[in-house]
C-alpha cells in the first residue's frame, strides 16, 4: 500500500501548489508579468553577443573566455530588462569558466560584478582583490574594488583604489566613480565636472554613456538646476529612445515642477521598459500627492512583489526594504532589525541614513540623532539625507 500513500501525498502537494497559484496576489502577478514582458531595447547589441556566445559554447563547451563573455552578457541583459533571473545564468557561466581556468581574470571580474549586483559587497571585494593579485594590469577590476569599498563604507580605501585606476586609465568608468565619491563628500560642482568628463570620454553609441548623462541630470536636479537636468535626460533619450532611466529622470523633473500628470506618464513608460522598484515608488508617491490612494497602494504593493522577485534570485534588498517600510510606518520592528544588522556589516553613509530614519520612526530619537551624524560625516548634500536630518534634528540642516 506504500504506493497509494505516495500517490495521496503527491495529490496533496499538487493541490496545495494549485491553490497557492490561484491565490497569488495581484501585485505578484503584475510584477511577474512586467518582467516577462521586458525585452532588450532596439539599440542594444547585447542579444547578438548572447546568441553568438551560446553558439560558440555549443561547439566548444570548455572555452572559459566564451563562458565569461556570455556571463557578462547575461548581466547586461539583467540591467537592460530588469529580469534578475539572468543572474543565476551568469553565475553558472562564471563558475564554469573558473572551474576550467581558476586564474581567469575575466571570470573573476564577472563574478565580482555579479556579487556587486546581488549586494554581496564583502565577497565582491575579496574576488576583486584576487583578480588584481592575479593580474594587476586589468584596470576594470579596480573599479569594482572601489565600488565595494564605497558600499562597505571604507572611503579611504575606495579613494586609494580609485586613484590607481584613474592614473592607469582616465576614462568614463573612472571619471564616473570620481563623480560619485565627490558627490558623497559634498562637492557637487566637482561631481558635476567629473561626470561631464565621463560623458565626454564615453563612446557615442554606448549605453553606459547614456547612464552617465542620466547621472549628470540627477546631479543637476539635486542641485536645483532643473532646466539643465531636463536637458541631460532629453539628450540621453535622443541617443537611446525610451531609455528607462532617462524617462524616469523626466518624471522627477515633472514631479518637482508640480506637473503630476506628466510625472505619472513618464513613470509608467519607465516601468513598461524596466520594472524597477524605484520607479514604482516614484509613481506611487506621485499618486499619493494627487490623492489617488488606491493607485498609490497598487504601486507600493508592486514594490513588495518586485523586491521579492529580486530576493528569490539572490539579490539582497534588505536595506531598501527597511527604508521603504520606514517611510510608510509599517513593519518598523522588522525594519529596525534589518537596518541594525546591515550597519554592523557595513558602515556606509547610506546605510547610516536608513538606520537613522528607522530609529527615528521607532521612537528612538537620541540614537537616531547619533546615527544621522554618521550619515552626514562626509558632508553629503543628498536631498534625502537632508530631509531625514531636518526631521530628526528638528531644524533645517545644511552641510554647505
Amino acid at each position: 500500500m506504500r504506493w497509494i500513500r505516495i500517490l495521496v501525498i503527491a495529490v496533496l502537494i499538487l493541490g496545495i501548489t494549485a491553490y497557492a497559484m490561484r491565490h497569488r496576489s495581484v501585485s505578484n502577478l503584475a510584477a511577474a508579468s512586467l518582467v516577462d514582458h521586458a525585452f532588450s531595447p532596439s539599440w542594444s547589441s547585447n542579444e547578438q553577443v548572447i546568441s553568438s556566445m551560446e553558439e560558440h559554447l555549443k561547439r566548444d563547451p570548455n572555452d572559459p573566455k566564451a563562458a565569461s563573455t556570455l556571463g557578462e552578457a547575461y548581466l547586461q541583459r539583467a540591467r537592460e530588462s530588469g529580469d534578475p533571473a539572468n543572474y543565476a545564468k551568469a553565475e553558472l557561466l562564471f563558475e564554469r569558466a573558473l572551474k576550467r581556468a581558476p586564474d581567469s581574470v575575466d571570470a573573476m571580474l564577472g563574478k565580482a560584478s555579479l556579487l556587486m549586483a546581488r549586494h554581496e559587497f564583502n565577497k565582491a571585494k575579496d574576488v576583486a582583490r584576487k583578480a588584481i593579485d592575479t593580474n594587476p594590469d586589468v584596470v576594470a577590476t579596480y573599479g569594482i574594488l572601489t565600488d565595494a569599498f564605497v558600499e562597505l563604507g571604507d572611503y579611504d580605501e575606495a579613494i586609494r583604489t580609485l586613484d590607481i585606476m584613474i592614473r592607469r586609465k582616465p576614462n568614463l568608468s573612472s571619471y564616473s566613480r570620481v563623480s560619485y565619491i565627490r558627490e558623497l563628500m559634498g562637492d557637487v560642482p566637482g561631481a558635476i565636472q567629473a561626470m561631464k568628463m565621463a560623458v565626454e570620454s564615453g563612446a557615442p553609441n554606448a549605453e553606459n554613456t547614456a547612464w552617465c548623462m542620466v547621472q549628470l541630470g540627477n546631479l543637476y536636479l539635486n542641485d536645483g538646476q532643473m532646466n539643465r537636468a531636463e536637458e541631460q535626460y532629453q539628450q540621453a533619450l535622443i541617443r537611446f529612445p525610451n531609455y528607462a532611466h532617462a524617462v524616469a529622470g523626466l518624471a522627477k523633473v515633472a514631479s518637482a515642477s508640480g506637473d503630476l500628470a506628466s510625472a505619472v506618464e513618464h513613470y509608467k513608460l519607465a516601468m513598461d521598459r524596466i520594472p524597477l522598484a524605484e520607479f514604482a515608488i516614484g509613481l506611487g508617491d506621485v499618486y499619493e500627492r494627487m490623492g489617488k490612494h488606491e493607485e498609490a497602494k497598487a504601486q507600493f504593493d508592486l514594490v513588495d512583489a518586485i523586491q521579492e522577485l529580486y530576493r528569490s534570485n539572490g539579490v539582497s534588498v534588505d536595506i531598501e526594504l527597511a527604508l521603504f517600510n520606514a517611510d510608510r510606518g509599517r513593519n518598523i520592528s522588522q525594519a529596525l532589525d534589518i537596518a541594525e544588522k546591515e550597519w554592523h556589516s557595513r558602515k556606509s553613509v547610506r546605510v547610516a541614513d536608513v538606520y537613522a530614519w528607522v530609529l527615528y520612526r521607532a521612537g528612538r530619537y537620541e540614537e537616531a540623532r547619533q546615527m544621522m551624524q554618521q550619515a552626514l560625516r562626509l558632508g553629503t548634500h543628498d536631498p534625502l539625507f537632508l530631509r531625514h536630518a531636518e526631521v530628526i534634528f528638528g531644524e533645517r540642516v545644511s552641510t554647505r
